[in-house]
């Protein structure tokens, strides 16, 4: 690789490592914001939720729903730390090795884990956001839908490309001490 190619590729890579380090602190943050001022933002605001919230939530509600969106937010997290440590390596001009590998590896099922941590959420979310109801009014949702089919795709896509580039590197470690 030109050293001029190879600097440029360290330059981003420092720039997405800062980016993911950001991420990181504010993944948690704007799940817990959120929850903390629910029954304060605009309906707009609120985004998709599972079932309709017309009456404020109680203190309570708010924390388990602060907890059941940290479900998905936890795999999110973690695939940001798996990127940073990606990026960290790119930055450091490792761009060939089973360390880059395990990286792919721990993306590929970080996505793929993800869609089952937010069917899951999204389940537990909806029986909290509906737990004072009445009965009869409670509701249980569960969602799944052609962006999970194409997150799992895309997940299984990176965990063949994970498996390929750990041939490679095989192959590779196997040039490299053959005389």
């Amino acid at each position: 690789m030109e050293n001029e190619n190879l600097t440029r590729i360290q330059n981003v890579s420092g720039k997405f490592n800062a980016l993911f380090s950001f991420l990181i602190i504010c993944t948690p943050l704007s799940i817990l914001l959120f929850w903390l001022f629910f029954n304060s933002i605009p309906t707009s605001f609120k985004g998709e939720l599972p079932v309709n919230t017309n009456d404020a939530l109680p203190l309570l509600s708010l924390s388990l729903a602060f907890l059941v969106c940290m479900i998905p937010g936890s795999v999110t997290v973690y695939a940001l730390l798996t990127l940073k440590a990606l990026f960290k390596l790119y930055e450091n001009a490792v761009v060939f090795s089973t360390a880059n590998v395990k990286c792919f590896r721990r993306l590929g099922y970080a996505l793929i884990i993800w869609v089952l941590a937010k069917m899951v959420s999204t389940s537990l979310l909806s029986i909290v956001l509906s737990f004072n109801n009445p009965p009869g009014e409670r509701q249980l949702v569960v969602q799944f839908g052609s962006t999970d089919i194409a997150t799992l795709v895309f997940g299984a896509i990176v965990l063949v490309i994970s498996w390929v580039m750990n041939e490679a590197c095989k192959l590779n470690d196997e040039q490299a001490y053959t005389v």
